[in-house]
């Protein structure tokens, strides 16, 4: 029954789509750097700005856990419908790479619990710098 209301939550918030600020800190050293997140369905929007005063921005795909989805035919005295539902993990991931207006790519992998939406990563810029993002 947890795992089910996991998934209740996690579906309900991407669909509703949520936003906010993330952290992005270069793991040599320095401040963070200014990023936001929007979420939508499958996907994540992502918009980093550089110490540079690059922008990068795109789009990470959603990768949700692994689960099982069953689905019924609910009987009522109104009539017959479907019904579905899905057991999954607490473990979802967003991939993908994202490009600055001047050139930069940058790969992103976090991985977040769907319970709370609470995301762990690193990116990495096509120069080689490193991050640690959390969101």
């Amino acid at each position: 029954m947890g795992r089910m209301k996991s998934s209740v939550v996690c579906l309900v918030l991407i669909l509703l789509g949520c936003g906010g600020s993330m952290t992005v800190i270069p793991r040599s050293g320095g401040q963070p750097l200014q990023a936001s997140f929007q979420d939508g369905v499958g996907q994540t929007s992502v918009v980093i700005m550089l110490p540079t005063g690059e922008v990068m921005q795109g789009s990470l795909i959603w990768i949700p856990p692994g689960g099982q989805v069953t689905t019924v035919v609910l009987s009522t005295t109104y009539g017959a419908g479907f019904g579905s539902g899905m057991s999954s993990g607490t473990r979802g991931y967003y991939i993908g790479s994202i490009a600055g207006s001047r050139g930069t790519v940058m790969r992103i992998e976090m991985m977040c619990n769907t319970f709370t939406m609470r995301c762990v990563g690193a990116g990495r810029t096509n120069d080689g710098t490193e991050y640690d993002i959390q969101r």
